[in-house]
């Protein structure tokens, strides 16, 4: 009986084992089923249509599937999951073979996926069975498919010539000879560490012409650096076949289509011969890295981070001889007893195991670890190029992500006891930011400072040794390495390591990125954002610049919500959203091709009419204090307006100060900026220079002229309203009313009341900020200083402040505009509410609107405030006026 107990014990085993290895699909030699979408389908393939590879939108899908209804996976298991759902390193395309029924050119082949094979079948057990799927949309799914995998696409595209630092040479290759450009300072390289290339690309150049040959040759060469090749803007001529859609890499951006080629006598024409035939073996001088996102820190692999993350909260140190197969164990057993621990195997020791087996051998002593790279850009990157072509086991993306994932491992399961609901949305969000996790001394701008304290040399060595054994029996090489090798290779590696971090890994500083240099606090914005575009603009222009505002003014349910409407019509592009995603899947060139150029004041004013008497209608319906800033920010090109419209905008900026007190307009123009100054309450703060963005350090040119901006919008206070006055002013009731807010550590969250609520006498008339008891916070209130604050040097006698906890700071507004005849002349009440320092000792937060475990909530209670507006006596004294205008002009 105990023998045939055993028997049936070890075949539940393995039939369990076989289960989980079925699940387990993305450890098969071949694309995993639930990925081939992301190939099957041209257009979701096409880098250029992909969501930008940012850690802002890896945070925002992450978070999306936390908030679905009904999800209820810890952190633990979304880690797991996601990984197993999303993740397959190695895979790249199948040089020669096309697309066509039956037959995806793609597969796991490159050495990547030798590690992740070993990671997923042996060190990380789970599945995605549970994965809500109807969660994503099919290009948000993609996105972290292409987010979390990594490859190098070696395959040359046919721009290295522009976008290489010198030119390499091919085997078997044929590539586009270098064009006559008139500005020959175009094809110089611009490689600098991890910034992007601040040179205007000229692969849209290239594309084009390359395409206007195909389409007048005969020629069999084919070029993946054209994601239109299988379907050409021509019409098809009539008998033609259809063309057969195919997912190709492109080598820029589709939409940055710079100035066209001159003629091919002036250019220099590309002939057949110049075509690179991608069936050769050849290997790109600036290969393109995959599975990469950017931060401002550096940019990191964002599946070693996230494996870091989940082996953090599954750690698993297994002994060598479990690992490997049992004629292998017998093996080693001459071997010195080693453990793997999943932590290191997932991060640093993973990939100085590849640099071990794979490059120590072949150099010997001059092993290298580190390759820089490049983004296209890094407004809404989706390109990213390595500055070299050979030693590419370690990149710099690897580094940084290996520091990131290990530290975040050894950390993770202290955090994660402090806050037992902690999220993986969380975790992300606070270590890539300037806040760190639960204090500043764990954040990604102090990796390389954090490098030698997380991984000491000495583990670092036994560690690379101990996986490099495991991967040895994995990966197929050129040549057999013994034990004693792999040991001396392995030290070589770690000792290479060493050194390059504090010398090469040049990354930006903590202090180098402060919003206020020398000041720690943390700024969140939170505002209803309107933007208005101009088509005028390139949609190159437009999308560089909307995109830098979205990615800086913390767009998500925690902060901002915005809208991108024409500055035209006034008609709606973007419907009211607080999904990131929602703009870059939404404004396409396609859709910007068909919007109406130009400025029209007149339609402007009545569409924010229009819009923000809605929000102040659903705010009485909701009873909402609101809590966000209220903004219509218009890109403007060369439009000048009008004297008919100068009037028009004139009176009816009047019309918003009475109805929509808190509304601000900022203008973002080309040309002379000051002809809006007549359209602002602030001239000097309001309107702002936006020159050409012509070629040359284009997204540095953005990105410094959009600073003032997006401190303008930081800076902007939210607001608080009465909700009882809805649109049209009229209250029926009187009554208290109050809304719960946030602020984390070192955060500070400023308010303003406007007036308009407190014009007249009233008695217990008061704004209370009440605590709750998750900290010690510090409210401060002026009625001169916009942003007061207890430690400031401005106007500090006209700033009171005072600490609460679980008490209350209540703010007495009763006769607060006593001695002013009109509402314009009382000041505004201004508050602020500042967090502690430190974390508090319990972190409590674990609700919802919780953005960061360890944010303190309170209360912001309005008693009896009143709805004092002169509105519709400024309505009625411009329709007088104008009356009269049209009766003297009848007479005269």
């Amino acid at each position: 009986m105990k023998v045939v107990a055993s028997v049936t014990a070890c075949l539940l085993v393995a039939i369990l084992l076989a289960s989980s290895a079925n699940a387990q699909e993305n450890v098969l030699t071949r694309v995993a089923p639930a990925l081939l979408e992301c190939y099957e389908n041209g257009h979701i393939f096409e880098r250029d249509n992909r969501l930008p590879m940012t850690m802002n939108m890896l945070i925002e899908l992450i978070r999306k599937v936390e908030d679905a209804p009904g999800f209820q996976q810890d952190i633990r298991q979304l880690a797991i999951s996601l990984l197993h759902r999303f993740r397959q390193d190695g895979i790249v395309r199948a040089p020669g073979v096309t697309n066509m029924p039956g037959v995806i050119p793609f597969s796991p082949t490159e050495f990547q996926f030798s590690k992740h094979r070993v990671l997923f079948s042996r060190l990380f057990p789970g599945n995605a069975v549970n994965f809500p799927n109807n969660t994503l949309s099919i290009d948000e799914r993609c996105a972290l498919h292409f987010m979390l995998s990594n490859s190098i696409d070696r395959r040359v595209r046919g721009d290295e010539n522009i976008r290489c630092a010198q030119l390499s040479q091919y085997r078997a290759a044929r590539v586009p000879r270098e064009l006559n450009f008139k500005d020959r300072s175009e094809l110089r390289s611009n490689y600098f560490r991890d910034d992007e290339m601040l040179e205007q690309p000229e692969m849209d150049r290239i594309r084009d012409h390359i395409k206007k040959i195909k389409h007048k040759s005969a020629s069999v060469a084919r070029l993946e650096m054209d994601p239109d090749e299988d379907h050409p803007e021509e019409e098809p001529q009539e008998g033609d076949a259809e063309p057969q859609e195919e997912p190709v890499a492109a080598g820029a951006e589709e939409e940055e289509t710079g100035e066209p080629l001159e003629d091919d006598e002036a250019r220099g024409e590309l002939g057949e011969e110049d075509l690179v035939d991608i069936a050769t073996n050849a290997i790109s001088a600036c290969p393109v890295e995959n599975g990469i996102v950017y931060t401002p820190w550096g940019s990191v692999m964002a599946g070693t981070m996230m494996a870091g993350i989940a082996a953090g909260l599954q750690p698993e140190t297994v002994q060598l001889r479990d690992l490997l197969t049992r004629p292998e164990t017998i093996r080693s057993r001459q071997v010195q007893p080693m453990r793997v621990d999943n932590r290191w195997a997932a991060t640093l020791a993973g990939d100085l195991a590849e640099i071990t087996l794979l490059q120590a051998p072949a150099i010997n002593n001059n092993v290298q670890v580190g390759a820089a790279g490049a983004w296209n850009r890094t407004v809404a990157p989706r390109w990213y190029f390595l500055s070299q072509r050979e030693h590419l086991q370690m990149t710099d993306t690897e580094i940084r992500a290996g520091i990131d994932g290990l530290l975040v491992a050894t950390n993770i399961a202290e955090w994660r006891s402090r806050a037992n609901n902690l999220r993986l949305s969380q975790v992300l969000d606070m270590y890539y930011s300037q806040r760190g996790v639960f204090n500043d001394t764990v954040r990604s701008c102090d990796r390389r400072n954090l490098f030698t304290t997380v991984a000491p040399m000495q583990q670092l060595r036994e560690q690379t040794v101990a996986f490099s054994t495991v991967l040895d029996k994995e990966m197929q090489m050129p040549y057999t390495i013994s034990q004693e090798s792999i040991a001396i290779f392995s030290d070589r590696a770690t000792e290479a390591l060493a050194n390059y971090i504090p010398s090469a890994l040049n990354d930006l500083t903590c202090e180098a990125t402060a919003i206020v240099m020398n000041d720690p606090t943390v700024w969140r914005a939170a505002s209803d954002l309107y933007i208005f575009v101009d088509a005028a603009w390139p949609h190159r222009d437009v999308y560089s610049v909307v995109s830098n505002i979205l990615d800086s003014v913390e767009v998500g349910r925690f902060g901002t919500n915005y809208t991108i409407l024409n500055a035209r019509d006034g008609n709606v592009i973007v419907n009211s959203t607080n999904f990131l995603a929602d703009f870059h899947m939404t404004y396409t060139a396609q859709l910007h091709q068909t919007l109406p150029n130009g400025l029209n004041i007149p339609n402007v004013f009545r569409r924010m009419r229009e819009e923000t008497n809605n929000l102040m209608a659903s705010e009485r319906r909701t009873n909402n204090l609101s809590g966000r800033s209220k903004i219509a920010l218009l890109i403007v090109h060369t439009d000048r307006v009008s004297e008919g419209d100068t009037n028009f905008a004139i009176q009816h900026l009047q019309i918003f100060r009475e109805e929509v007190p808190d509304l601000r307009f900022l203008y973002l123009a080309a040309g002379d900026p000051g002809r809006f100054n007549r359209f602002v309450r602030d001239e000097r703060r309001d309107v702002f220079p936006l020159r050409e963005l012509e070629s040359g350090s284009v997204v540095d040119t953005v990105r410094v002229q959009l600073s003032p901006v997006i401190h303008r919008i930081q800076q902007e206070p939210r607001r608080i309203v009465n909700p009882r006055c809805g649109n049209d002013w009229v209250q029926e009731n009187w009554g208290s009313n109050s809304m719960n807010q946030f602020v984390e550590p070192r955060g500070v969250n400023f308010y303003r009341l406007h007036p308009n609520y407190f014009f007249r006498e009233g008695n217990n008339r008061r704004l209370r900020i009440q605590g709750h008891g998750f900290a010690t916070l510090t409210v401060c209130h002026s009625r001169w200083v916009e942003r007061p604050r207890q430690n400031t040097t401005e106007n500090r006698d006209s700033i009171q402040c005072r600490t609460i906890n679980t008490d209350a700071y209540d703010i007495d507004l009763s006769n607060a505009c006593d001695g002013h005849s009109v509402i314009h002349t009382c000041p505004s009440l201004f508050v602020s509410v500042e967090g502690p320092l430190n974390p508090p000792a319990v972190i409590r937060c674990s609700e919802p609107e919780c953005r960061f475990p360890d944010n303190a909530r309170y209360a912001i209670v309005l008693d009896n405030m009143g709805c004092f507006s002169s509105a519709s006596r400024t309505v009625s004294s411009l329709l007088m006026a104008a009356i009269v205008a049209l009766v003297l002009a009848f007479f005269k």
